[in-house]
């Protein structure tokens, strides 16, 4: 695949305006054509969803340019849609085309990003649609698709666990995408390939049985398709606490590795037409919680702070990580040295060592730390239910209530794994601003990056894949169902020109970029 370079210099003479944009690229079309002057602009080409003997493919990006001697006006066929101010319902199809016209001077040219222009009923967004703000995704995992099991066409999924075509009540196959997982019950299937749904008989899904660690199973008629959005690098019910769970029940949430992914965008974006399925490029937010933790409760400490403790001598304390039964960790103090910088190096090598060879803190994680003047152990996921809890130990002897160690009574409350916030205060012109910092944001063009990681999305399926904190749990916001939802097939459906001089054609060449 080749590369492409797009500039745009502007000059004047206080300044200079320079702006270098480089991709990826295929040219999938590449056409010069002479026009007149027509009353109608001559249509030079058509795009569609796939590529076919008079259409192409909608592209990556589009170039216009008059290569002739006089102007000439290019005329974009688009898809109208009615919107309006709300962002709690879909946009649907108008019933009239819309035409935007360009005047093109001689030798001069139009770039355009992407294909996706549309043209609007109102003076309101195409991108708005349905917006979710801040969503937790449901702890089941799954969501109904509003799709049921029929019998009517054909009964085998109710009496053969191996048969592959899934049948439909009539129109229920254009809820699913080919690609998409959905789970029958307890089993979870692939969707291979899509039935037409025009018709009962085409209400079919071709499907691959029994995956993720579930068993296929037959299936009486009427049981719904779920959409499922479980961690799919791990079996659908995996409750395990660095693997699709938080140690005893499944939980929407990124793995010990910081990963995740998932098909359908947890359940959204799905209509039963297929009109404005899919997300809106952009509007993808994605904002994790905090980790819990709990401080000693101390007040101008630093590394060479004096504990109080003795040295040379073996203490026990009792830590719990995000719940169930702590463990003791126990360290020995140097023969000399027992500021808090090295006794907290101690303490962490105990926890990290909990890790492998822990009952109850294996495979959990958690860092001790000097944090404000203040000693903080911190948990290492960031779950909801995330938490720290400093204990007395079973046996052995507690440093706790030593020296300057405040005793287990006097320790700070527990802090719970939280939310941060949408919004922050200046604290100089106390206006209110979005706290991007918070989030992982989406830049329209299938990319996350922003706090925690990175990680990708298809805007016309919802699958998400994340490389982000380890054990997190997050919420979600984005728009969907709307007119610029999914992927490329709402947009520019043709490109015509003319010429403007009645006396003489011109020439346009048409450059796509896929």
């Amino acid at each position: 695949m080749a590369q492409y370079t797009k500039e745009i210099k502007l000059t004047t003479p206080n300044s200079e305006f320079l702006k270098t944009i480089t991709g990826n690229y295929e040219v999938i079309f590449d056409k010069i054509m002479r026009v007149d002057n027509t009353n109608r602009p001559i249509q030079l080409i058509q795009y569609a969803d796939a590529a076919g003997s008079d259409k192409q493919q909608f592209p990556k990006a589009i170039l216009v340019e008059n290569t002739g001697n006089v102007a000439c006006e290019v005329g974009l066929q688009i898809i109208e849609f009615t919107v309006d101010n709300a962002t709690d319902s879909a946009d649907t199809i108008s019933d009239e085309s819309h035409f935007v016209m360009f005047l093109v001077p001689a030798k001069e040219c139009i770039y355009f990003a992407n294909s996706r222009m549309l043209g609007a009923t109102d003076n309101f967004g195409c991108g708005l649609g349905v917006e979710i703000d801040n969503a937790v995704p449901d702890s089941n995992e799954y969501v109904d698709s509003g799709a049921n099991v029929d019998h009517a066409t054909s009964a085998t999924i109710g009496s053969d666990a191996t048969h592959t075509t899934l049948n439909l009540e009539n129109g229920h196959s254009k809820f699913f995408k080919a690609g998409d997982l959905i789970r029958l019950e307890d089993e979870i299937c692939r969707v291979t390939a899509v039935g037409t749904g025009l018709n009962l008989a085409n209400s079919t899904l071709t499907i691959e049985r029994g995956l993720f660690g579930s068993t296929a199973a037959t299936h009486a008629d009427e049981v719904a398709v779920r959409l499922p959005f479980f961690n799919m690098h791990h079996d659908f019910d995996d409750t395990s606490y660095n693997g699709g769970g938080n140690g005893s029940a499944t939980v929407v949430k990124t793995n010990g590795s910081g990963r995740f992914r998932a098909m359908n965008f947890f359940g959204n974006a799905r209509t039963s037409d297929a009109i404005v399925d899919g997300l809106v490029a952009g509007s993808v937010a994605i904002k994790f919680y905090e980790s819990g933790y709990q401080e000693f409760g101390l007040a101008g400490i630093t590394p060479s702070t004096k504990t109080g403790l003795a040295a040379s001598t073996t203490y026990t304390i009792a830590l719990n990580i995000d719940g169930g039964s702590p463990d003791d960790l126990s360290f020995t103090t140097d023969s000399s040295d027992v500021t808090f910088g090295n006794v907290i190096g101690k303490i962490q090598s105990a926890i990290n060592d909990k890790f492998t060879t822990g009952t109850n803190l294996k495979g959990k994680k958690a860092t001790i730390a000097i944090i404000d003047g203040d000693v903080r152990i911190t948990s290492g996921s960031r779950l909801s239910t995330g938490a720290i809890a400093i204990t007395a130990p079973s046996s052995g002897t507690t440093p706790l209530g030593v020296g300057i160690i405040p005793a287990v009574g006097v320790l700070e409350k527990s802090v719970s794994g939280r939310l941060p916030d949408d919004t922050f205060q200046d604290p100089i012109t106390f206006a209110t601003k979005k706290n991007i910092n918070a989030f992982l944001l989406d830049d329209g063009m299938g990319n996350l990056s922003g706090a925690g990681g990175t990680g990708t999305l298809n805007y016309e399926t919802g699958e998400i894949n994340l490389n982000a904190y380890p054990n997190a749990e997050f919420v979600v916001s984005a728009n969907t169902k709307a007119g610029f939802s999914g992927g490329a097939s709402a947009g520019i459906q043709t490109i015509g020109a003319r010429s403007c001089n009645q006396k003489s054609d011109t020439q346009v060449r048409i450059i796509s970029l896929g």
